[in-house]
C-alpha cells in the first residue's frame, strides 16, 4: 500500500479474484479497489469483507460471509455505518462489575413482587423494558406501568452512560439489534423477564371512565413479571382464547378497559391517527424467506395507550415540580401545509370536510389534519370494499403535512397526540432521552441525586434528535436492502419477465418512485412526449410536460417490470411492462454484468 496516504476501513464486496482482485464498496458509491491475491485473506468472489484501504489498494482484515446471505449483509451494513461494533473496554468492565444483589435491600424501593404483572411485546423481542398491572377499583381502573430502572445501573459519569449518550438509541434492523446499552443490561439485568425480580420505576394511575387520570403516583419498586405475552397471544385472547389463568385474564381485561377510556379521551381532544403497516422481513441463513405486513392490532393499542398515559403523567409531574426534563415536541402543522393537503386530496378525489376560510389557529389546523386523515381512512376503506387497487400514497400526503417530532428541553405541545406536554419515559433501555427523564423524575421525587440541569438537557436534546433521525434512516435503508435481496431471489428464479402492478408513491422530475408487492420499491424513469423533461405540478401530485399535460400522478397504478436490482444499495430500477422484453436469458446476463460493473 502507498505510504503517507491515510488509511480507511470499508465494507466491500469481492467481485474479482486472482492477481487482479477487485473489491467494490458494498453499501455506497465508490471506486473499485485493486488488491493482490495475497491481500484477500481467504476472501472469495461473492464475499462481503472489511478492508483497510490506502489510495486505491486494500487488504482484507475480516470476512463477514457471502454477500447475499441476509444476516451477513445486515452485519456488514451496521458495521459500515459505525454500529454493531460492540462497546468500549471501559464499558465492558463496568458492566462486568455490576451485581444485582438483593432488590429488597434498596432503601425506599417498594416490594411489589406479589402483584400480577405482565409484559406484552412482539414475538421476537429480546428486551422487555415495560410491564403493566391493572385492577378494577370502584368505577375506575388502577393501572400500574412498570418501566425498567435503567437509571439504577447507568449513572452519570460512568463509561456506559457516555457510550449510551453517544449512541442515542438502539437500532433495530431485520435480524439484528445494535443496543444502546450492552446486552448484559438490555437483555438481562434491566429486562423485565418473567419469574425474576427486577428493579423498576413505576407510574401508578387511577383512570376514570371519562379517560381522565384522577391520581398519579411515582416511585421505585421491585416486580416479578408473572407472564411474558406476545401481541398475537393477546389478540387471540381478545378473540376468545384462554391465557391460562383467571388472574392474568382479569389483569388484561382491566388494562384493556383503562386503555379504551384513555384512547377515547385522546381521540376526542383531537389526536391524529394514521393507518399504516410495517414490513417485517423473515430472514433465513442463506436467503430472505419472506415478508409480511404487521398492522397495529388491539393488543398493540392496549400497550400504546398505557404507555402514552404514563408519559403524559410524568410530563405533568416534572412540570409541576419545576424539574428540568427532556420533552418530546411535535409542532402544529402550518397554514400552507394544511391548505396544500386539502388541495391535494381534492385533486385525487378524496372527499374532505370544507376547510374554514381565513387564517386558522393551531387547534383548527390540528383538527383539519385529523379530519383529513379520517377522510383518507374512509376513502381507502371504501376502495378496499369495492376491490379497487390500493392507494397507500394518500397516507404519504397526510404525513408530509405534519412536522417532524424532536426532543426539546422546553415543555411544549405534542400536536399529533393533542397533548399540552409530552415526553418519553417508557423505553430507557433503547432511548437515551427516556433515561434522562428517569433521572429527572427520581430527582424530583427526592429519592436520588438531583436530575440533569437545563444546559445538559439542551445539548442532549439536539444530539438525541440527530441520533434518532440517523437510526430511522438506517432502519429504512436496511429494509430496502432486504426487500431488494428478496426481489432478486424471485427474479433469479426465472421471473424476470413478470409484470408487477405498482403504485406511484413519489415524484421527481426524472421519474417516479413506485411500491409493488408487499414491500418492494423501485424507480421508473419517465419522460414526456418526445423525450422532454417533466415537472412537478403546482399541487405536487403529478408530473406534467411543458404544455401542462399530466403524464403521471401520485397514487396512479402502472404495470412495470424489473430492469435491474442493486441489492446491497437497496436500489431497484423499473421499466414499463409494455416495453420490449427481449430474451429472458439475455436480461439475466445483463443484470449480472451491471452488478459487476464499476459504479
Amino acid at each position: 500500500m502507498a505510504r503517507g496516504v491515510p488509511a480507511q476501513e470499508l465494507v466491500v464486496e469481492i467481485v474479482g479474484a486472482g492477481r487482479g482482485a477487485i473489491a467494490r464498496p458494498a453499501f455506497a458509491a465508490g471506486e473499485d479497489i485493486r488488491m493482490s491475491g495475497s491481500s484477500l485473506g481467504g476472501a472469495r468472489v461473492g464475499d462481503l469483507a472489511r478492508v483497510v484501504v490506502r489510495g486505491r489498494s486494500g487488504r482484507v482484515v475480516e470476512v463477514f460471509g457471502r454477500s447475499r446471505a441476509p444476516a451477513t449483509v445486515m452485519r456488514g451494513f451496521l458495521w459500515s455505518h459505525g454500529r454493531g461494533l460492540g462497546a468500549p473496554r471501559a464499558v465492558d468492565r463496568e458492566v462486568a462489575e455490576m451485581v444485582e444483589g438483593d432488590p429488597l435491600a434498596d432503601p425506599g424501593r417498594r416490594d411489589m413482587t406479589d402483584q400480577e404483572v405482565v409484559t406484552i411485546d412482539p414475538e421476537g423481542a429480546k428486551d422487555h423494558d415495560d410491564a403493566i398491572a391493572a385492577t378494577v377499583e370502584g368505577e375506575c381502573v388502577r393501572l400500574w406501568v412498570h418501566i425498567a430502572d435503567v437509571s439504577h445501573y447507568v449513572q452519570p459519569g460512568m463509561a456506559v452512560d457516555r457510550d449510551a449518550a453517544r449512541r442515542g438509541c438502539s437500532v433495530y434492523i431485520p435480524g439484528l439489534v445494535d443496543p444502546m446499552i450492552p446486552p448484559r443490561l438490555s437483555g438481562d439485568l434491566c429486562s423485565l423477564r418473567p419469574g425474576v425480580s427486577r428493579r423498576v420505576v413505576t407510574a401508578e394511575l387511577l383512570v376514570a371512565p371519562d379517560g381522565a387520570v384522577r391520581e398519579a403516583r411515582f416511585y421505585r419498586a421491585v416486580i416479578r413479571s408473572e407472564s411474558r405475552l406476545t401481541y398475537p397471544e393477546v389478540d387471540a385472547h381478545f378473540d376468545g382464547a384462554s391465557l391460562g389463568g383467571p388472574g392474568l385474564e382479569a389483569t388484561i381485561a382491566a388494562a384493556r378497559t383503562a386503555a379504551g377510556w384513555l384512547r377515547a379521551r385522546r381521540m376526542a381532544r383531537g389526536a391524529l391517527e394514521i393507518g399504516s403497516g410495517e414490513a417485517v422481513f423473515d430472514l433465513g441463513s442463506t436467503r430472505v424467506d419472506g415478508v409480511h405486513i404487521e398492522h397495529q392490532t388491539a393488543a398493540h393499542q392496549l400497550i400504546e395507550d398505557c404507555m402514552v398515559a404514563a408519559n403524559e403523567a410524568v410530563a405533568q409531574y416534572v412540570i409541576q415540580r419545576k424539574a428540568p426534563a427532556m420533552f418530546r415536541h411535535h409542532g402544529d402543522p402550518d397554514q400552507h401545509s394544511v391548505e396544500r393537503l386539502y388541495a391535494q386530496l381534492a385533486s385525487l378525489d378524496v372527499a374532505t370536510p370544507p376547510l374554514p376560510e381565513g387564517h386558522l389557529g393551531p387547534t383548527e389546523r390540528r383538527e383539519a389534519v385529523r379530519l383529513a386523515a379520517a377522510a383518507v381512512g374512509a376513502h381507502l376503506a371504501a376502495a378496499t370494499a369495492r376491490g379497487d387497487a390500493e392507494r397507500s400514497a394518500l397516507w404519504v400526503l397526510v404525513l408530509r403535512s405534519v412536522k417532524q417530532a424532536y426532543y426539546s428541553a422546553e415543555s411544549v405541545t405534542h400536536s399529533g397526540l393533542a397533548s399540552a406536554a409530552y415526553l418519553h419515559f417508557t423505553s430507557p433501555i433503547r432511548r437515551y432521552p427516556d433515561l434522562l427523564v428517569h433521572r429527572a423524575l427520581v430527582g424530583a421525587l427526592g429519592i436520588d441525586v438531583p436530575g440533569p440541569e437545563r444546559p445538559e438537557l439542551e445539548l442532549a436534546a439536539v444530539e438525541s434528535s440527530d441520533a434518532e433521525r440517523a437510526a430511522v434512516d438506517l432502519e429504512r435503508k436496511a429494509d430496502r436492502i432486504c426487500a431488494a435481496l428478496l426481489l432478486e431471489q424471485e427474479l433469479e428464479a426465472g421471473k424476470w419477465a413478470r409484470p408487477f402492478d405498482a403504485e406511484v408513491t413519489g415524484l421527481i422530475g426524472p421519474g417516479v418512485f413506485l411500491r409493488f408487492g408487499l414491500a418492494f420499491e423501485g424507480f421508473l424513469p419517465v419522460r414526456g412526449e418526445g423525450g422532454g423533461e417533466l415537472m412537478l405540478d403546482d399541487e405536487e401530485i403529478g408530473l406534467t410536460d411543458q404544455s401542462g399535460t399530466v403524464a403521471v400522478r401520485l397514487g396512479e397504478h402502472i404495470d412495470v417490470r424489473v430492469a435491474n436490482v442493486d441489492p446491497l444499495r437497496g436500489r431497484v430500477r423499473l421499466e414499463r411492462a409494455d416495453a420490449k422484453v427481449g430474451d429472458r436469458a439475455e436480461r439475466e446476463r445483463a443484470h449480472r454484468r451491471m452488478a459487476r460493473r464499476p459504479r
